[in-house]
């Protein structure tokens, strides 16, 4: 069984994230950085988007993108379980156009490392650019431009607990290629649940980006500007990457 089509069990194996500080976060950001009054948000590779959530119950507008359906008809439930109004759209985020424009776009949970090329990664650059309002903000979490932390390619596993349920998560990174920065990451869970067992696993190639390979690309891309690299529990700028990074980008605004 695959990890990306179970969403309930995938949404509690990473739900170590606090929204509502995210959230705080973001507006923190938009007050500071943004050159537009923020009024919607887009998540691409969104998945069950907590984020979006708490964006939407704070009214602003909102719309995930997902390459899987069944992810946000997942997220569309929870939605209107809260009696919240979340928009979606399946979508490849390497290549996707929008008629509707956003203030701030963002991409959560590393998932920008599945971007596994130079050539993808400037078509997901158009295609965020040319949906985002001039003077607008894209958010990227944990774009990691070197390989600063080596301990991150220990294997790691933590446990998940909730009432009749069990999920122990193995998270692994294995080097592939140094020099391309192609890693092969590996993700497994034990899940048991009302007394049944199952066992998930997903395994996908992720890049990481070079410093010089980013900036080549933002510079080619033609769309934006680079506002740097933040902690993402204090917003402190950082002045190389790191792994528990946001980097932000603007919109340029002609």
């Amino acid at each position: 069984m695959s990890i990306y089509r179970e969403p309930y069990y995938y949404e509690l194996a990473f739900s170590f994230n606090d929204p509502v500080k995210q959230v705080n976060l973001f507006e923190k950001l938009t007050s500071k950085y943004s050159k537009i009054k923020v009024s919607s948000f887009l998540d691409m590779g969104c998945g069950p988007s907590p984020q979006l959530l708490e964006l939407a119950k704070r009214g602003y507008d909102c719309t995930g993108t997902d390459i899987c359906p069944g992810m946000l008809a997942y997220l569309v439930k929870k939605a209107k379980a809260k009696k919240l109004k979340i928009k979606t759209k399946k979508a490849d985020f390497t290549d996707f156009t929008s008629k509707i424009k956003y203030d701030f776009a963002m991409m959560m949970m590393g998932t920008i490392g599945y971007i596994d090329s130079k050539r993808k990664l400037l078509s997901h650059l158009s295609s965020v650019g040319k949906c985002l309002n001039p003077g607008g903000l894209y958010l990227i979490e944990n774009f990691r431009t070197t390989r600063s932390n080596e301990h991150l390619f220990s294997p790691q596993t933590w446990l998940v607990k909730r009432k009749g349920l069990t999920i122990r998560v193995f998270y692994k990174i294995d080097i592939k290629d140094r020099l391309q920065g192609l890693e092969t990451e590996t993700i497994l869970l034990e899940v048991e649940d009302q007394g049944k067992k199952h066992l998930l696993k997903q395994q996908a190639g992720i890049k990481i980006f070079s410093p010089l390979e980013f900036f080549e690309s933002i510079k080619e891309s033609k769309m934006f500007e680079f506002l740097g690299w933040f902690n993402r529990e204090t917003l402190r700028s950082t002045k190389i990457p790191k792994i528990g990074n946001y980097t932000l980008l603007r919109r340029k605004t002609n």
